[in-house]
């Protein structure tokens, strides 16, 4: 075989190889009856979440950047979640809603103090107990808590620039 039989050979399987792995992303990217593909929830009130935060409990294990609850009998202070503040990326809505109804979705699971001798969280099931409003209030609520930081650039840092 010679050297342009064997390039055209080598793009042959290329263009195969990209071909199969182009028609499995679009393959993954079909929806599903369990997709969320769509799913959007009715819009919140920050002034009702932060009300239906507090009366639902959550102050109890959990703080918020900016916010003061009235005094409420919480967990040991070593098990206080902490939300809002700066983060270097974005809580999406699906994130926050998520870590909401599926907390066990959500934990830091290397970190045992959050889970129970079983592995499921300690944050209690509150698809009981919470309506659909008191949700998105609560995630809009905790949104406008988050700041996102842009991390600063040193060009003369270590690293700069093929170190």
């Amino acid at each position: 075989m010679n050297q342009s039989q064997k390039s055209a050979l080598a793009i042959g399987a290329l263009v195969i190889a990209l071909v199969v792995c182009i028609g499995l992303l679009l393959v993954s990217k079909i929806p599903t009856e369990d997709s969320p593909a769509g799913f959007i929830l009715p819009p919140g009130d920050a002034t009702a979440g932060e009300r239906a935060f507090a009366e639902l409990n959550c102050v109890q294990c959990h703080t918020v950047t900016g916010v003061t609850f009235a005094e409420s009998e919480t967990v040991a202070s070593e098990l206080i979640v902490p939300l809002g503040g700066s983060l270097l990326k974005v809580k999406t809505y699906g994130q926050l809603a998520t870590a909401i109804i599926h907390p066990a979705e959500s934990i830091l699971k290397e970190d045992d103090r959050y889970v129970d001798a079983a592995g499921n969280s300690l944050m209690p099931d509150y698809t009981k107990v919470m309506n659909v409003q008191q949700m998105t209030d609560i995630v809009t609520f905790l949104q406008e808590h988050y700041d996102i930081v842009t991390p600063t650039y040193d060009p003369q840092g270590i690293g700069y620039p093929y170190y």
